[in-house]
């Protein structure tokens, strides 16, 4: 045996992990492999399967690779790290992102002639359903997500388009706006992540990736993402932000902060309500 094949991670003995690994690093393999599906198409290619079998060692042991899982692993807590279940989820999870994952850019979406097209969080979830056959919650889901996103494993940018361009006619009625809209968010899976697993050397991992890229560009797909921008005061391209909760005295019109910090006390005959302004 060769010592690509005996690095890869089915090739060690079933002893080694625990009944939950050993079933997620099997459902990976069979997802991977062409000839166990019986849409007679694997589910994403040779490359990413070995980057997914890598990652389902982060079940068992988050310590795994010189402790580089860590900011997975302790991205709640510095002290108390993720439960086994939430390893376990994360895994899955991003099994299920993969199966739109762009080996080339690392874009999760759908390479179209013209562009890439982004997906859903909801298909992300109908992907998990296909691959494990079991249904995910949104509250679950999105919990994963939000750890990924802490770790900084995972980057998700929102997207306004703009149907068309205002500077075109700027005499347009006020019914004859363009419309702006929201799409599917960006989302890429970070190198930092993928340096993880340090697969760059590994010599079946590299011929993998460079066969799926020459297949895209063979079928004329393209991986870039259009960003739409108004040059207007009105619209302008930017990433999602928590929104600032800002509320308007009924006085003078100013912007004061939300309650009850700021709060404007009224004086009541009936006392018990002064304060040492009044």
């Amino acid at each position: 045996m060769s010592s690509s094949k005996r690095q890869h991670p089915k090739n060690k003995a079933k002893s080694t992990a625990s009944a939950h690994q050993y079933a997620v690093t099997s459902r990976i393999t069979q997802l991977g492999a062409q000839k166990q599906m019986a849409s007679g198409k694997a589910k994403f290619p040779y490359c990413t399967k070995r980057l997914l079998l890598a990652f389902a060692h982060f079940i068992d042991n988050p310590h795994c690779y010189s402790g580089q899982l860590h900011d997975l692993h302790y991205c709640q807590s510095t002290v108390y790290g993720l439960q086994k279940r939430q390893r376990e989820t994360c895994v899955k999870v991003m099994v299920a992102m993969c199966c739109d994952l762009e080996v080339e850019t690392h874009q999760i979406g759908k390479p179209q002639l013209d562009y890439m097209d982004t997906i859903t969080h909801h298909t992300i979830m109908r992907n998990y359903e296909a691959c494990w056959g079991e249904a995910i919650s949104e509250k679950r889901y999105y919990h994963a997500v939000k750890l990924f996103k802490l770790a900084d494993f995972l980057v998700i940018d929102a997207v306004y388009l703009q149907d068309r361009d205002l500077l075109v006619n700027l005499d347009l009625k006020d019914e004859d706006l363009p419309r702006v809209y929201s799409k599917p968010a960006y989302k890429t899976v970070t190198q930092k992540f993928i340096n993880v697993f340090n697969l760059e050397s590994d010599e079946g991992v590299v011929k993998s990736k460079l066969r799926s890229i020459a297949n895209r560009v063979k079928k004329g797909l393209k991986t870039l993402w259009v960003r739409y921008e108004a040059f207007s005061d009105a619209y302008i391209w930017k990433k999602r932000q928590r929104a600032i909760v800002i509320r308007t005295d009924a006085v003078t019109q100013q912007p004061r902060a939300r309650y009850p910090q700021g709060r404007v006390i009224k004086p009541s005959i009936l006392g018990g309500n002064y304060t040492t302004e009044h």
